[in-house]
């Protein structure tokens, strides 16, 4: 359970950090948009109120499509294959040497269970040689 919470506390930092960035993003547009509007001869007031609604509806359409479908592929293409690296890591210090993880792919959590199964079979070759 400890380690589902870690997990969470992770992705809500990287949501943390994509969504700042995304409100900083839309602040700056809406700015940039008042500033045109003003210098177009645009009432300060009208400028105002249609710069607001500008930044709002911008950040409102990234939270809705690609905030959440960063959280998504963050969640189905990392934390899931962490998830269940930690559960076989889990199992083999229980004393189950004969599960395996899959070590396809070229990126970093590839190595991490290439690096794993390397270990796991070098428990179980250990566990042959002291029976």
């Amino acid at each position: 359970m400890a380690e589902r919470k870690k997990e969470r506390s992770i992705l809500t930092k990287i949501m943390a950090v994509v969504l700042l960035g995304s409100v900083m993003g839309a602040s700056f547009v809406g700015f940039i948009f008042y500033l045109a509007m003003t210098s177009n001869g645009v009432d300060e007031n009208t400028a105002l109120k249609y710069s607001i609604l500008s930044a709002i509806f911008m950040e409102l359409s990234w939270i809705i499509g690609p905030i959440l479908g960063i959280r998504i592929m963050i969640d189905k293409m990392i934390l899931s294959r962490l998830r269940e690296i930690t559960d076989l890591m889990n199992k083999v210090s229980m004393g189950e040497v004969d599960v395996s993880v899959d070590t396809s792919g070229d990126d970093e959590i590839s190595e991490l269970a290439d690096a794993f199964e390397r270990m796991r079979l070098s428990i179980k070759a250990l566990y042959k040689r002291l029976a």
